[in-house]
């Protein structure tokens, strides 16, 4: 008796193991793509909603601007002494 010998099963000409790894490929890049494509949508619209925070330098030069205020108020209070 001879040996029987199965066929390889095909697809598109190609054993059906090597045509798995290009569409799990391309479906995780077109997932990949849909996701940072709505990612940055949803920033976007978070942008325009939120308000304005002002940045850390410029809470620094708000804070300046106060503590330079109360030195120049003490500063006229004593000139003002002075001048009396």
């Amino acid at each position: 008796m001879s040996p029987k010998s199965t066929p390889d099963p095909k697809t598109l000409g190609r054993a059906a193991g090597s045509i798995n790894a290009p569409i799990a490929a391309f479906t995780m890049a077109v997932i990949l793509c849909s996701y940072c494509f709505s990612s940055i949508r949803t920033a976007r619209r978070e942008a325009q909603e939120s308000p304005v925070v002002p940045s850390s330098q410029q809470r620094v030069s708000q804070r300046e601007r106060k503590d330079s205020s109360w030195i120049q108020e003490a500063l006229e209070e004593s000139r003002a002494e002075k001048g009396r």
